[in-house]
């Protein structure tokens, strides 16, 4: 039976609903990302879809099963979700660790998030067990703050009408506020009867099988279980990312971005250049007062020759390494990042992207808008750039062909 033929139930019970459901309205409509997407991969188990399996050090995997449901029935949108997911991020592989699912690899992540406890939300408003609503009573709390306000605005203005004005435009605003401040806490609630419902689940022990294993379609087993709630499993921490590049799934972390050589570079020389300069016009002045005796000169060149010893000790030995690096590379890798960074009314955009080169840190570019839009998390991408240069100078995806 579906959700929505649920809603008209009288008496709704949990125990008929899939888990990701459950899971949101037992814990008050609240549903972190990793219960939703550990609830609805589970789903999928039962369905023959994908496989939970636990490898070498215990940490947990998923891999793609059949491309059909064992049951014959049709997948609800938040499976479809987590389904595209495990399908995304598997890419080559057909088989991606757990915490490479839950860990952010860009703006792709963000939306796939969001709707993942979306749709699951969603699914529970169609069942008639919650909605969208303001917390009790804050209607009535805002509108009796702002009559209060008003009268005391009333008040003081037959008191003292010169002191009312302040007082109004206070008022004003305040009454402003207080209307938009409630938009802020509309969220998703139980309804009366999902909150029966949840009641009903707890007073018959917390029973959370569901249309699965009513079609004798097993839970995954405990050990699996306890692998998926393991550290295992977990998200990477802040600047890691996941590769599969080399047909192994492995860490690697996120590099800092290329920038145009300075030091080595022109920069660089017209610094010590225009310090010489500076230098040496103070001190020619400084030996004239001497009349440019010997302490004069000495005074008089010595900038000079600190931009001497400075320009063949430091500038041209890291100008020289500097050259000696190529000026084009080019190699594939693959896409374990990418987001876009909004430069603001005055500042330019950033679409970043980060690619395993095989190397332990990841080569950081910014692309562009075209490319940004062609390159995908988890694909492969051909990128020629330049080591003496440090920028890019193309990048592009690599369609990768089943069976080559």
């Amino acid at each position: 039976m579906g959700l929505s033929q649920q809603a008209g139930i009288s008496q709704p019970r949990l125990d008929e609903l899939p888990r990701p459901v459950v899971a949101f309205l037992v814990n008050r409509c609240r549903l972190s990302l990793r219960q939703a997407l550990v609830s609805c991969l589970r789903e999928l188990d039962a369905e023959g879809l994908v496989r939970f399996e636990v490898v070498g050090g215990g940490m947990p995997v998923v891999t793609l099963g059949g491309d059909k449901p064992r049951s014959g029935r049709s997948l609800l949108p938040f499976e479809e979700v987590a389904l595209a997911r495990v399908r995304t991020r598997a890419g080559r592989q057909f088989q991606v660790p757990l915490s490479a699912l839950l860990t952010d690899d860009g703006d792709d992540y963000k939306s796939w998030a969001k709707r993942q406890i979306d749709e699951i939300a969603q699914e529970a408003g169609r069942a008639g067990l919650a909605r969208k609503t303001f917390p009790r009573y804050i209607w009535r709390v805002v509108l009796v703050t702002i009559a209060a306000a008003i009268c005391a605005a009333i008040a003081v203005w037959v008191v003292d009408p010169k002191a009312a004005h302040g007082v109004t435009d206070g008022v004003f605003f305040g009454s402003v506020t207080l209307l938009i401040l409630p938009l802020f806490f509309r969220r998703w609630r139980l309804t009366p009867p999902g909150t029966a419902a949840v009641d009903l689940w707890r007073r018959d022990g917390g029973n959370s099988g569901g249309p699965a294993e009513a079609q004798g379609l097993g839970p995954v087993t405990s050990r699996t279980w306890m692998g998926l709630t393991a550290p295992g499993g977990a998200p990477l921490p802040q600047g890691h990312a996941w590769s599969s590049l080399g047909g192994q799934w492995h860490t690697v972390r996120l590099g800092l971005e290329f920038q145009r050589p300075r030091w080595s570079g022109l920069p660089g020389l017209r610094r010590v250049v225009l310090w010489t300069v500076a230098g040496s016009f103070v001190c020619v002045l400084a030996g004239g007062a001497l009349g440019f005796d010997f302490n004069g000169k000495l005074i008089a060149l010595a900038p000079v020759a600190v931009g001497a010893i400075v320009f063949l000790t430091c500038w041209l030995p890291a100008y020289s390494a500097r050259m000696r690096l190529p000026d084009n590379v080019t190699f594939t890798g693959e896409v374990v990042r990418k987001w876009h960074v909004d430069g603001g009314e005055y500042g330019p955009d950033h679409d970043w992207v980060c690619v395993d080169d095989g190397s332990p840190t990841a080569m950081k570019f910014d692309v562009g808008p075209a490319a940004f839009g062609q390159l995908d998390v988890g694909g492969l991408a051909q990128v020629t750039w330049s080591p003496r240069q440090r920028s890019l100078h193309h990048i592009e995806p690599v369609r990768w062909v089943p069976g080559h």
